[in-house]
Protein backbone atom coordinates (compact mmCIF):
# COMPACT_ATOMS: atom_id res chain seq x y z
CA UNK A 1 0.00 0.00 0.00
CA UNK A 2 3.32 2.49 0.69
CA UNK A 3 4.60 1.86 -2.75
CA UNK A 4 0.93 2.07 -4.14
CA UNK A 5 0.81 5.60 -2.79
CA UNK A 6 4.19 6.72 -3.07
CA UNK A 7 3.54 5.74 -7.24
CA UNK A 8 0.73 6.84 -7.54
CA UNK A 9 1.47 10.61 -5.08
CA UNK A 10 4.40 10.29 -7.90
CA UNK A 11 2.55 10.20 -10.78
CA UNK A 12 0.59 12.85 -9.50
CA UNK A 13 3.33 15.25 -9.35
CA UNK A 14 4.73 14.24 -12.36
CA UNK A 15 1.02 15.56 -13.92
CA UNK A 16 0.91 18.69 -12.05
CA UNK A 17 4.78 19.34 -12.91
CA UNK A 18 3.77 18.83 -16.79
CA UNK A 19 0.81 21.12 -16.27
CA UNK A 20 2.74 23.95 -15.09
CA UNK A 21 5.32 23.48 -17.75
CA UNK A 22 2.68 23.63 -20.49
CA UNK A 23 1.32 27.08 -18.94
CA UNK A 24 5.18 28.49 -18.51
CA UNK A 25 5.70 27.17 -22.86
CA UNK A 26 2.41 28.72 -23.35
CA UNK A 27 2.85 32.06 -21.23
CA UNK A 28 6.27 32.45 -23.23
CA UNK A 29 4.61 31.63 -26.36
CA UNK A 30 2.15 34.58 -26.42
CA UNK A 31 5.32 36.81 -25.57
CA UNK A 32 7.52 35.64 -28.14
CA UNK A 33 4.66 36.21 -30.85
CA UNK A 34 2.50 38.88 -29.16
CA UNK A 35 -0.45 36.86 -28.79
CA UNK A 36 -3.24 38.44 -27.00
CA UNK A 37 -5.91 35.94 -26.11
CA UNK A 38 -9.18 36.98 -24.66
CA UNK A 39 -9.58 35.30 -21.71
CA UNK A 40 -12.94 32.99 -22.30
CA UNK A 41 -10.61 31.15 -25.40
CA UNK A 42 -7.29 30.85 -24.34
CA UNK A 43 -7.95 27.73 -22.72
CA UNK A 44 -8.96 26.20 -26.43
CA UNK A 45 -5.97 28.13 -28.05
CA UNK A 46 -3.67 26.98 -25.27
CA UNK A 47 -4.57 22.94 -25.74
CA UNK A 48 -3.82 23.32 -29.33
CA UNK A 49 -0.51 24.92 -29.06
CA UNK A 50 0.31 22.08 -26.53
CA UNK A 51 -1.12 19.70 -29.20
CA UNK A 52 1.01 21.34 -31.89
CA UNK A 53 3.98 21.43 -29.72
CA UNK A 54 3.36 17.85 -29.12
CA UNK A 55 3.59 17.47 -33.08
CA UNK A 56 6.50 19.39 -33.62
CA UNK A 57 8.88 17.29 -30.81
CA UNK A 58 7.53 13.70 -32.52
CA UNK A 59 8.34 15.15 -36.25
CA UNK A 60 11.64 16.36 -35.18
CA UNK A 61 12.80 12.88 -33.21
CA UNK A 62 12.00 11.10 -36.31
CA UNK A 63 12.83 13.02 -39.28
CA UNK A 64 16.60 14.49 -39.95
CA UNK A 65 16.31 15.99 -42.98
CA UNK A 66 13.85 19.17 -41.66
CA UNK A 67 12.95 20.51 -38.76
CA UNK A 68 9.24 21.91 -37.69
CA UNK A 69 9.31 25.03 -35.20
CA UNK A 70 7.27 27.08 -32.97
CA UNK A 71 5.71 30.39 -34.77
CA UNK A 72 2.55 32.47 -35.26
CA UNK A 73 0.25 30.44 -36.74
CA UNK A 74 0.67 27.20 -34.03
CA UNK A 75 -2.39 27.76 -32.04
CA UNK A 76 -3.98 28.43 -35.65
CA UNK A 77 -6.19 25.81 -37.84
CA UNK A 78 -5.70 25.42 -41.55
CA UNK A 79 -6.69 22.61 -43.35
CA UNK A 80 -6.21 24.18 -46.73
CA UNK A 81 -3.11 21.82 -47.25
CA UNK A 82 -4.47 18.93 -45.45
CA UNK A 83 -3.94 16.03 -47.46
CA UNK A 84 -7.62 15.18 -47.29
CA UNK A 85 -9.01 18.71 -48.39
CA UNK A 86 -9.75 18.09 -52.04
CA UNK A 87 -8.06 20.91 -53.98
CA UNK A 88 -11.06 23.42 -54.75
CA UNK A 89 -13.07 22.33 -57.82
CA UNK A 90 -14.64 23.69 -60.81
CA UNK A 91 -16.49 27.18 -60.93
CA UNK A 92 -20.08 26.58 -59.85
CA UNK A 93 -21.15 28.69 -62.74
CA UNK A 94 -25.03 30.10 -63.27
CA UNK A 95 -25.98 26.83 -61.17
CA UNK A 96 -27.11 27.52 -57.94
CA UNK A 97 -25.40 24.56 -56.71
CA UNK A 98 -23.25 26.12 -53.57
CA UNK A 99 -25.65 23.69 -51.35
CA UNK A 100 -24.29 20.50 -53.01
CA UNK A 101 -20.40 21.76 -52.83
CA UNK A 102 -20.83 22.39 -49.52
CA UNK A 103 -22.45 19.06 -48.83
CA UNK A 104 -19.71 16.97 -50.21
CA UNK A 105 -16.86 18.53 -49.04
CA UNK A 106 -16.68 17.21 -45.41
CA UNK A 107 -18.03 13.93 -47.02
CA UNK A 108 -15.03 13.71 -48.99
CA UNK A 109 -12.62 15.28 -46.11
CA UNK A 110 -13.65 13.07 -43.55
CA UNK A 111 -14.19 9.88 -45.24
CA UNK A 112 -10.42 10.56 -46.23
CA UNK A 113 -9.66 10.60 -42.52
CA UNK A 114 -11.11 7.70 -41.65
CA UNK A 115 -9.54 5.15 -44.71
CA UNK A 116 -6.54 7.11 -45.94
CA UNK A 117 -8.28 7.56 -49.19
CA UNK A 118 -9.29 10.92 -50.85
CA UNK A 119 -12.21 10.90 -53.44
CA UNK A 120 -13.81 13.60 -55.41
CA UNK A 121 -17.55 13.16 -54.96
CA UNK A 122 -20.21 14.25 -57.53
CA UNK A 123 -22.12 17.62 -57.41
CA UNK A 124 -23.73 16.75 -60.12
CA UNK A 125 -25.57 14.08 -58.74
CA UNK A 126 -27.02 16.12 -55.45
CA UNK A 127 -28.43 18.73 -58.38
CA UNK A 128 -30.11 16.16 -60.47
CA UNK A 129 -31.35 13.68 -57.95
CA UNK A 130 -31.67 15.14 -54.31
CA UNK A 131 -35.31 15.59 -53.95
CA UNK A 132 -35.02 17.49 -50.82
CA UNK A 133 -32.98 20.53 -52.57
CA UNK A 134 -34.07 22.58 -55.79
CA UNK A 135 -30.99 21.71 -58.28
CA UNK A 136 -29.60 24.62 -59.99
CA UNK A 137 -32.70 26.62 -58.14
CA UNK A 138 -30.76 26.11 -54.31
CA UNK A 139 -30.41 24.07 -51.85
CA UNK A 140 -29.74 22.46 -48.25
CA UNK A 141 -26.71 20.98 -47.33
CA UNK A 142 -28.27 19.21 -44.68
CA UNK A 143 -30.82 17.34 -47.03
CA UNK A 144 -28.28 16.71 -49.12
CA UNK A 145 -26.70 14.71 -46.01
CA UNK A 146 -30.25 12.95 -45.79
CA UNK A 147 -30.27 12.01 -49.69
CA UNK A 148 -26.99 10.25 -49.74
CA UNK A 149 -27.69 8.44 -46.84
CA UNK A 150 -31.31 7.12 -47.67
CA UNK A 151 -29.19 6.39 -51.43
CA UNK A 152 -27.20 4.29 -49.90
CA UNK A 153 -24.16 6.40 -50.83
CA UNK A 154 -22.64 8.60 -53.42
CA UNK A 155 -20.79 8.48 -56.75
CA UNK A 156 -17.25 10.04 -57.91
CA UNK A 157 -17.26 13.35 -60.31
CA UNK A 158 -15.27 11.54 -62.68
CA UNK A 159 -18.27 8.93 -63.14
CA UNK A 160 -20.84 11.84 -62.93
CA UNK A 161 -19.11 15.17 -63.90
CA UNK A 162 -20.71 18.82 -63.13
CA UNK A 163 -22.18 20.56 -65.80
CA UNK A 164 -23.38 23.51 -64.00
CA UNK A 165 -26.67 23.17 -65.26
CA UNK A 166 -28.96 19.82 -64.57
CA UNK A 167 -28.36 16.62 -66.78
CA UNK A 168 -31.03 14.19 -65.99
CA UNK A 169 -35.12 14.61 -65.00
CA UNK A 170 -35.07 11.45 -62.98
CA UNK A 171 -33.27 9.33 -60.02
CA UNK A 172 -32.52 6.09 -60.72
CA UNK A 173 -31.00 3.36 -58.22
CA UNK A 174 -27.50 3.70 -57.61
CA UNK A 175 -25.31 1.26 -59.07
CA UNK A 176 -23.20 -1.10 -56.09
CA UNK A 177 -20.20 -1.08 -58.70
CA UNK A 178 -20.03 3.60 -58.91
CA UNK A 179 -20.90 3.63 -55.40
CA UNK A 180 -17.65 5.25 -53.42
CA UNK A 181 -19.22 6.67 -50.41
CA UNK A 182 -21.09 4.75 -47.29
CA UNK A 183 -23.93 6.16 -45.58
CA UNK A 184 -22.71 5.49 -42.33
CA UNK A 185 -22.44 8.67 -41.36
CA UNK A 186 -24.26 11.26 -38.68
CA UNK A 187 -24.99 14.86 -38.97
CA UNK A 188 -26.10 17.90 -36.55
CA UNK A 189 -25.48 21.93 -36.65
CA UNK A 190 -23.22 23.34 -34.03
CA UNK A 191 -24.59 26.01 -31.63
CA UNK A 192 -22.21 29.02 -31.74
CA UNK A 193 -20.85 28.46 -28.31
CA UNK A 194 -19.13 25.17 -29.01
CA UNK A 195 -15.82 25.27 -29.17
CA UNK A 196 -13.61 26.40 -32.25
CA UNK A 197 -12.07 22.62 -33.26
CA UNK A 198 -15.77 21.83 -32.90
CA UNK A 199 -16.74 24.61 -35.38
CA UNK A 200 -14.08 24.03 -38.00
CA UNK A 201 -13.23 20.35 -37.80
CA UNK A 202 -16.42 18.92 -40.46
CA UNK A 203 -17.97 22.62 -40.88
CA UNK A 204 -20.59 23.53 -42.89
CA UNK A 205 -21.74 26.75 -43.09
CA UNK A 206 -24.42 29.22 -44.58
CA UNK A 207 -23.97 33.04 -45.19
CA UNK A 208 -25.57 36.08 -46.31
CA UNK A 209 -23.79 37.54 -49.55
CA UNK A 210 -23.94 40.97 -50.10
CA UNK A 211 -22.18 42.85 -53.48
CA UNK A 212 -19.21 43.51 -51.65
CA UNK A 213 -18.51 40.07 -50.71
CA UNK A 214 -18.88 39.05 -54.85
CA UNK A 215 -15.73 41.37 -55.20
CA UNK A 216 -13.48 40.07 -52.15
CA UNK A 217 -9.77 39.28 -53.22
CA UNK A 218 -7.94 39.58 -50.12
CA UNK A 219 -7.55 40.56 -46.13
CA UNK A 220 -10.16 39.60 -43.99
CA UNK A 221 -13.73 40.79 -45.12
CA UNK A 222 -15.87 42.90 -42.69
CA UNK A 223 -18.65 44.74 -43.81
CA UNK A 224 -21.22 46.17 -40.83
CA UNK A 225 -24.04 45.66 -43.75
CA UNK A 226 -23.01 42.02 -43.91
CA UNK A 227 -24.54 41.77 -39.83
CA UNK A 228 -27.98 41.25 -40.30
CA UNK A 229 -30.31 40.97 -37.58
CA UNK A 230 -32.37 38.09 -39.40
CA UNK A 231 -30.45 34.82 -38.71
CA UNK A 232 -32.68 33.39 -41.33
CA UNK A 233 -31.19 36.01 -44.40
CA UNK A 234 -28.62 33.55 -45.83
CA UNK A 235 -28.50 32.47 -49.46
CA UNK A 236 -25.17 31.10 -49.78
CA UNK A 237 -23.17 27.40 -48.83
CA UNK A 238 -19.60 27.48 -48.04
CA UNK A 239 -17.16 25.38 -45.75
CA UNK A 240 -15.09 26.64 -43.07
CA UNK A 241 -11.97 24.86 -42.99
CA UNK A 242 -9.77 26.81 -40.27
CA UNK A 243 -9.32 29.84 -38.18
CA UNK A 244 -6.45 32.22 -37.08
CA UNK A 245 -6.36 36.00 -36.05
CA UNK A 246 -4.34 38.63 -37.63
CA UNK A 247 -1.08 40.03 -36.15
CA UNK A 248 -1.72 43.26 -34.83
CA UNK A 249 0.58 46.37 -35.96
CA UNK A 250 0.92 49.99 -34.45
CA UNK A 251 -2.31 51.17 -36.13
CA UNK A 252 -4.44 48.28 -36.79
CA UNK A 253 -6.02 45.78 -34.20
CA UNK A 254 -5.61 42.39 -34.10
CA UNK A 255 -8.88 40.66 -36.25
CA UNK A 256 -9.78 37.23 -35.79
CA UNK A 257 -11.27 35.25 -38.94
CA UNK A 258 -12.58 31.97 -39.97
CA UNK A 259 -10.80 30.20 -43.43
CA UNK A 260 -13.63 29.84 -45.92
CA UNK A 261 -13.49 27.63 -48.50
CA UNK A 262 -16.30 28.91 -51.57
CA UNK A 263 -17.42 27.35 -54.96
CA UNK A 264 -16.29 29.73 -57.39
CA UNK A 265 -13.26 28.62 -58.43
CA UNK A 266 -9.56 28.82 -58.01
CA UNK A 267 -9.42 32.42 -59.74
CA UNK A 268 -11.77 33.83 -56.68
CA UNK A 269 -10.74 35.47 -53.63
CA UNK A 270 -7.30 33.71 -52.04
CA UNK A 271 -6.98 31.07 -54.55
CA UNK A 272 -10.89 29.83 -53.59
CA UNK A 273 -10.79 30.99 -50.18
CA UNK A 274 -11.49 34.02 -48.29
CA UNK A 275 -10.87 35.00 -44.81
CA UNK A 276 -14.57 36.28 -43.05
CA UNK A 277 -14.08 38.58 -39.36
CA UNK A 278 -14.80 36.28 -36.74
CA UNK A 279 -16.72 36.70 -33.20
CA UNK A 280 -19.26 38.73 -34.66
CA UNK A 281 -21.56 36.41 -36.86
CA UNK A 282 -20.12 38.34 -40.06
CA UNK A 283 -22.92 37.35 -42.92
CA UNK A 284 -24.75 35.21 -40.60
CA UNK A 285 -21.37 33.11 -40.83
CA UNK A 286 -22.17 31.89 -37.40
CA UNK A 287 -25.90 30.97 -37.13
CA UNK A 288 -26.00 27.90 -38.79
CA UNK A 289 -22.89 25.75 -38.89
CA UNK A 290 -23.09 22.19 -39.15
CA UNK A 291 -20.98 19.27 -39.41
CA UNK A 292 -20.40 15.77 -40.77
CA UNK A 293 -19.19 12.91 -38.47
CA UNK A 294 -18.17 9.24 -40.59
CA UNK A 295 -18.78 6.38 -38.38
Amino acid sequence: MKLFLAILVGLVAVAVAQTGKDDDLWKSYKSTFGKKTPAEKDLARKEMFIKRRKVIEKHNLENNEWKRGLNKFTDMIDYRTHKCLIPIKVDQGDCGSCWAYAANTPLEFNNCRKTGVRIWLSEQMLVDCDGYSKGCDGGDFTGAWQYVKEKGGAVKSANYPYVSGTSLTSDGPLPSSMKVLDPFFDYAYVHRSDSFDCLIDKNVDLIHKRHSFNLSSSGVYSDPACIVADENDVDHAVVIVGYGTTKATSTVPATPYWIVRNSWGIVWGIKGYFLIKRGVNMCNIESWAAYVKVV
